[in-house]
């Protein structure tokens, strides 16, 4: 009685796993944003994590967590950082940039005399 518990229980744990990972691919696949897309594949590594957490704890052992864990610690400083790297270019895209001071007027190449103007009287 004790095995088909856990043995549902493992059954649940994948079926959850596996619609994570599917979230996380349709998410990479149809989103068009950056941001979103770093969303996703944290929901397709959580996927991958639970797949390592209930192999491990079906076995009775604790190497799927470590794995897991392992995983999870190389990849969140690379996420994190990729999160940054997006909204730092998000608010460069929203801030206006300065107006540059425009070029002072050429003189116009059709007068020829430099006196040549308004008060010329002709």
């Amino acid at each position: 009685m004790i095995l088909l518990t856990s043995v549902a229980l493992l059954h649940n744990q994948l079926l959850v796993a596996v619609l994570l990972i599917a979230l996380g691919f349709l998410g990479m696949l149809l989103q068009r944003n950056a941001f979103s897309m770093v969303f996703s594949l944290l929901l397709w590594l959580q996927g991958a994590g639970l797949i390592c957490a209930a192999y491990g704890q079906s076995r009775g052992v604790r190497e799927g967590s470590f794995s897991f864990l392992l995983i999870f610690l190389f990849l969140l400083p690379l996420l994190s950082t990729l999160s940054f790297l997006i909204l730092q270019s998000q608010r460069k895209r929203q801030n206006p940039k300065p107006v540059q001071e425009e070029e002072p007027a050429t003189e116009s190449p059709y007068r020829i005399f430099p006196d040549q103007g308004t008060d010329s009287g002709g």
